[in-house]
């Protein structure tokens, strides 16, 4: 079974020479990261290229030298939540550019745990993570996926998820990659969403676990994809990957020149 993509002439080009020129402009557009060796994971956002397709091209660029098979995509399930982690069990995902093959060895060994489930609703109404596939196409075509939507997003289900990761990928990080997909703060004033997304960028900036999940209960910051996020802290901190960098922030307001209900877009990088 393939999972055929959904939000292709909407979310970015349906036309496969379009879409490539896009991704090409927008990674040519970032300036020289510098490169890190040890990368454990990167978020990006996932709206529209129009709006975050470039700030999406600074993680994708800052992990195109790292010679990894295997990406974890790990994306909040927007219109289902009734379950924990959903795998998609797919042969592969399409897209304009091809198809991308699922890691169908390792998605099948998470289904074995009782957290995991494969809701095929879930995957097949979802954008979050379709769109990072194309960018993971230009900037690495061989790569391989594991595509893990979160449904019930709680600050326990993220360590849970952590912890089955580190279990599976301990032993093999030098070949695999997370790949975070979240937006930030929703429909506030332009000024507010910074305040916000500041608070939050801080917290992953600094990999403080405990104070991020304080604010966004607080209400002081929001992210579509926390569960993802934290995931990603709690795996940093258990594999002694201790840096973590803002590589980009933005919101739509940038774009459209209307300030008064955007939404925030970061691309942060954690490595060693």
């Amino acid at each position: 079974m393939k999972r055929k993509p959904i939000v292709a002439g909407s979310f970015y080009p349906g036309i496969t020479s379009v879409l490539a020129n896009d991704i090409d402009h927008y990674l040519s557009n970032v300036q020289t990261l510098k490169k890190h060796n040890d990368i454990l994971g990167i978020t990006v956002p996932h709206a529209g290229y129009f709006y975050s397709g470039q700030c999406a091209a600074y993680g994708f660029k800052a992990i195109q030298h790292k010679d990894f098979e295997v990406a974890v995509i790990i994306a909040p399930s927007h219109r289902y939540g009734h379950f924990r982690f959903s795998a998609g069990n797919f042969e592969s995902y399409l897209t304009p550019l091809g198809e991308v093959e699922v890691d169908q060895q390792m998605v099948e060994k998470l289904l074995t745990y009782d957290d995991f489930q494969f809701i095929p609703a879930a995957h097949n109404s979802e954008h979050s993570l379709e769109v990072q596939l194309p960018f993971l196409q230009v900037v690495k075509p061989s790569a391989r996926i594991v595509p893990i939507l979160v449904g019930n997003q709680t600050f326990e289900n993220s360590e849970r998820l952590a912890n089955i990761l580190q279990q599976e990928f301990a032993d093999r990080l030098d070949k695999t990659i997370f790949i975070i997909s979240t937006d930030l703060s929703h429909y506030y004033e332009g000024r507010i969403a910074e305040k916000m997304d500041s608070i939050f960028a801080a917290n992953l900036a600094g990999l403080n676990i405990q104070r991020l999940e304080k604010e966004l209960e607080n209400h002081k910051c929001e992210a579509c994809g926390m569960g993802g996020v934290l995931t990603l802290m709690h795996l940093a901190e258990k594999l002694n990957y201790g840096k973590a960098e803002i590589l980009n922030y933005t919101h739509s307001g940038k774009t459209t020149g209307d300030d008064s209900q955007v939404v925030g877009y970061l691309s942060a990088l954690v490595y060693k």
